[in-house]
């Protein structure tokens, strides 16, 4: 056998024993959360590739074809995300709009099949879909080592510390059962956060996927975003083949870098979840940019369109970043654009589609404004503090960390080689795309810089280096491929994959589940209390989300609950019904009697009658943020 047929299966064989070896170092050794987990992700890719398949046939550029399957899936994450939005938004029940949406799917990929030659399988054939095998391998073990927190929890739930997790989950329930704009005190969140307001598209996703596995939302946020990490890498596939034409093993080694990046892996495993959507949507948007200009398309231009959509509606504050290159490479096009802009106006006829868009699209593109504009006038505006934007971060990480790096000095001495890489990719790429990606290398810089020397600026700092790092390891790479030296590109790939795997080690053996067991089972308390029964949360401040969350059902209060964060929390009371509080915790000096209910790590007791002060317990959360200020 020629040595270039031993080296798929060879490189095969690393890169699982390179899986596995990092699940044995972070200590999973049972699989009782496999089966949820699977179900969760055998749920999300049936979702996408029903809502996917069609549209991806009918509308990708024909220049793109030869690699059409790895389009399918992201294609069909974000047509569910937007069209199950303007179902919403149109009054259409949650359980009804993911028939239709399936449906549509599945009539699109009908006619897909009837009017595009090649049958089911494409023009391409079978080749075609053996060629997708490598990416979608290396892409199935990278979703499985962002899931190594939850095998080693042994089942499912959710990972790391991130608090917006809870309110992701609560937003997703929230939308399964309610209007976007509705307010319901009865569910753990009970009303979409107002600085989420153009976020519904994700969370109608993460619902459509934990009702089609038949599971529980927590149960299922963790799988669709290592999911969704297996797409982002897919992306930076296609990038590196399509844009940098680089040869296929340096796109498969992008995709490991990029999988293994020790931030980008903290974005997926806390989870980020509305930073993750917005790093899935940024590769596919930077090749359909580039495509748009090669090959200008009503398909193209509307691919480039869903998946610049998606990105602005679950992190505005990242849209700057694809639009340098899409700015500078279709300026000079501006005068071609404006003929096909309006040709969109056929007359009265095309208010027909433009007024219900324009209404289901106005509240999620209020909050892309919204939040634009709120950053904006902090950002570029010294004077104004960051100190409101720090999310649930408390300091920097370390700049090597964004590169797959954990020490200062191979960070240091790499930096030469990165930038040289870097510069051999674009400099004999065609202007427009070379501006374009320098730019966004440029913004990295300086808006890196300008964050480490504000205070606070931790939070902008560590979003704008988890985007952008990984494209410039991705131009290194390709970069560096093309040294005139052979072995430059695979020593310069060995070198930076195991200083990433030894880097997502790290990160592993520092993440585990945020949502355990002993949480899950206060629902024990929920389920038993009669409604309308106020508990007292003597509870730490900060394991009150998701403890409030479990209990939901009931008024709930607390003495100290969580301030200071844009988070809502439970009212201010002493007087109440219930005290909970830890077992590890003194029994609390108002408690009357014996414990009610003692589980594994909670204690529920009986308060003594007539506490001072009015019973301030409710069921409606105190909103920290009533309107956005810009």
């Amino acid at each position: 056998m020629s040595r270039r047929r031993w080296a798929s299966p060879a490189a095969a064989l690393l890169a699982g024993l390179g899986a596995l070896n990092l699940a044995d170092a972070a200590g999973v050794v049972g699989r009782g959360a496999v089966p949820d987990l699977a179900r969760a992700g055998f749920a999300a890719v049936v979702l996408f590739g029903i809502c996917g398949f069609g549209i991806t046939r009918l509308f990708l550029p024909a220049g793109l074809r030869s690699r059409e399957w790895l389009w399918v899936l992201p294609v069909g994450a974000c047509v569910c995300a937007l069209v199950m939005t303007v179902l919403g938004f149109a009054y259409v029940p949650f359980e009804l709009n993911l028939a239709l949406t399936l449906a549509g799917g599945a009539v699109l990929a009908v006619v897909a099949v009837r009017r595009v030659p090649g049958g089911v399988l494409g023009s391409g054939g079978v080749p075609a879909l053996r060629r997708a095998g490598w990416p979608f391998y290396v892409a199935l073990l990278l979703a499985c080592v962002a899931l190594i927190p939850l095998f080693r929890a042994g089942f499912a739930t959710v990972g790391g510390e991130g608090q917006d997790a809870h309110l992701a989950v609560g937003s997703a329930i929230f939308l399964q059962h309610h209007y976007p704009t509705a307010e319901a005190i009865e569910e753990p969140v009970d009303r979409m956060p107002l600085v989420w307001r153009s976020k519904q598209p994700i969370y109608y996703a993460l619902g459509a996927t934990a009702t089609l596995a038949g599971l529980e939302v927590f149960q299922t946020i963790s799988t669709l975003a290592a999911v969704l990490l297996a797409l982002s890498a897919l992306g930076f596939y296609l990038f590196t083949r399509e844009v940098l034409q680089a040869p296929r093993w340096v796109g498969l080694v992008a995709m490991g870098l990029v999988g293994l990046d020790r931030m980008v892996l903290h974005t997926i495993m806390h989870p980020y979840f509305n930073q993750t959507w917005g790093f899935f949507a940024m590769p596919f948007a930077f090749v359909l940019a580039w495509w748009v200009v090669k090959e200008r398309t009503r398909g193209g231009v509307g691919l480039l369109v869903a998946f610049t959509a998606v990105l602005a509606f679950a992190y505005p504050l990242a849209l700057p970043i694809p639009m340098i290159p899409i700015l500078i490479l279709l300026w000079p096009e501006r005068r071609r654009v404006r003929p096909w802009l309006r040709g969109l106006w056929r007359g009265p006829r095309s208010l027909l589609w433009m007024v219900p868009v324009g209404f289901v699209a106005l509240v999620p593109i209020r909050g892309v404004v919204e939040k634009g504009a709120s950053a904006y006038n902090v950002v570029f505006n010294p004077t104004r503090t960051l100190r409101n934007w720090g999310g649930d971060l408390t300091g920097y990480f370390p700049e090597p960390w964004f590169l797959g790096m954990d020490e200062w000095w191979f960070f240091v001495a790499m930096i030469p080689v990165l930038g040289s890489g870097i510069w051999f990719a674009v400099r004999e790429l065609p202007r427009g795309l070379r501006n374009g990606l320098l730019g966004v290398i440029a913004f990295a810089i300086v808006f890196g810089i300008w964050f480490r020397i504000r205070e606070f600026g931790f939070y902008f700092h560590f979003k704008t280096l988890a985007f952008i790092a990984p494209i410039a390891l991705v131009l290194a790479i390709a970069g560096l491929a093309r040294a005139r030296a052979a072995w430059v590109g695979p020593t310069a790939a060995v070198v930076l994959l195991l200083s990433a795997f030894g880097s997502a080690n790290d990160e592993l053996a520092r993440t585990f589940d945020q949502l355990p067991k002993h949480v899950l089972a206060l629902r024990s308390i929920d389920d038993a209390l009669p409604p309308g029964r106020s508990i007292r949360l003597d509870v730490d401040p900060q394991e009150q989300n998701w403890v409030a969350f479990m209990l939901h059902g009931q008024p709930l209060c607390s003495q100290r609950p969580l301030l200071n964060t844009s988070y809502p929390h439970v009212p201010i009371s002493r007087r109440a019904d219930f005290i909970l509080t830890k077992n590890d915790a003194p029994r609390p000096a108002d408690a009357l009697g014996a414990p009610v209910r003692r589980l594994d790590a909670f204690t529920l007791w009986r308060a003594r009658p007539g506490l001072p002060g009015p019973s301030r317990c409710s069921q409606k959360m105190v909103q920290t943020i009533e309107r956005v200020t810009t």
